[in-house]
């Protein structure tokens, strides 16, 4: 994607990443064969049902952790309006010597926002995470089954079984490696190494923080939102420096080291400060993390037999069995008989012979 010339902060804030994805994806349709479906290098690798399916959720994944990105920086953006009418307020009341009360629908629904869209942000970057580690397995080849239950914590595994000299020196049914020293080991181990160093991206610690303050908003209850006035007479929100911690904890033990002073056991930047910074962050590791599976799709494709594209990464193609009576709430009534796609899908979509003069394929 080329950003429009009208094209807004939010999305300027990720482009580094965006641009180069939406990229990727539009190479990767490029290379569908339209007859077989799916990659056409990949033939033979499996039936061609299951690397049809593959290769199109390696494109929505693609697409999708550009979209994830493009929320979180959103997120962002809505939160700093937020926070900034909530300062607006408190100043106000402050002139007429009052104490700010959020007592009316506006002020709780302004509130609301606020809290609501700095988790929106962190789920929206770990999503991109998420997204992003399927679409490199895929990429790399990795014996893994059922790609579509896989997440960054898959990479990260694989990460810890190198570290711990485990791996298996050779392939087989059961283990998930290429054999040591070969060139399919050394590409997939280039990609790895390139995708999970997140140090050069950000402040001390800052990916260990996120996916903890992530978790916490997610899987815990919710602590004290802090409001600080700073010395130049403005407010500003702060994380706890402790996020997977309980509200006390972090109060009490969360400073560096403990026992320092109270505001210690919080992080002196603004939220919107903190939430913009984590998504130039997230953007820049994964600029670089595209760079490195270009690099080794290419090195794939031209050398197919390096790595074998395994059917085993998509486990079922008939997912009938598991199928959904949800109806809805209510009924509509479709009024057309056309769709009507951009290029791009409309190829994606002839190439997985989706339509119904090809559908009947799928059930062969």
């Amino acid at each position: 994607m080329v950003l429009p010339i009208d094209a807004v902060d939010y999305e300027k804030r990720v482009a580094a990443a965006t641009e180069p994805l939406d990229a990727f994806a539009n190479q990767l349709i490029g290379e569908l064969d339209v007859e077989t479906g799916g990659f056409g290098w990949w033939a033979g690798y499996s039936d061609w049902k299951t690397l049809t399916l593959v290769s199109d959720y390696l494109i929505q994944l693609t697409y999708g952790v550009s979209d994830s990105l493009l929320s979180a920086s959103f997120s962002a953006k809505t939160h700093k309006e937020m926070v900034t009418a909530e300062e607006f307020a408190h100043k106000q009341a402050w002139k007429q010597g009052q104490l700010f009360t959020p007592n009316g629908a506006a002020d709780r629904r302004r509130s609301l926002v606020i809290t609501q869209s700095a988790e929106s942000c962190f789920f929206h970057l770990g999503q991109a995470l998420d997204r992003l580690a399927v679409a490199i397995i895929i990429v790399g080849g990795w014996h893994l089954n059922d790609a579509i239950k896989l997440d960054w914590g898959s990479l990260e595994k694989i990460a810890a079984d190198y570290a711990k000299g485990t791996v298996p020196a050779a392939p087989s049914l059961v283990e998930k490696y290429e054999a040591v020293g070969s060139p399919a080991r050394i590409a997939q181990e280039t990609l790895l190494t390139a995708v999970l160093d997140w140090t050069p991206y950000g402040p001390l610690e800052w990916y260990p923080w996120m996916r903890d303050a992530r978790n916490g908003m997610t899987h815990r209850a919710g602590a004290k939102r802090m409001i600080v006035l700073t010395k130049d007479k403005g407010l500003s929100r702060v994380f706890y420096r402790q996020p997977r911690w309980s509200e006390l904890q972090s109060i009490i033990f969360g400073g560096r080291p403990p026992r320092s002073p109270f505001w210690d056991a919080f992080i002196v930047s603004s939220t919107e400060q903190v939430l913009e910074g984590l998504c130039e962050s997230v953007s820049a590791m994964i600029a670089a993390a595209v760079s490195a599976m270009t690099t080794c799709w290419e090195a794939r494709k031209a050398d197919p037999a390096m790595i074998v594209q395994h059917g085993k990464q998509w486990r079922l193609v008939d997912p009938s069995d598991d199928i959904s009576e949800f109806p809805g709430y209510g009924t509509i009534t479709p009024d057309s008989t056309e769709i009507r796609l951009n290029t791009m899908d409309a190829r994606r979509w002839e190439a997985a012979r989706v339509m119904d003069d090809r559908r009947s394929a799928w059930y062969a």
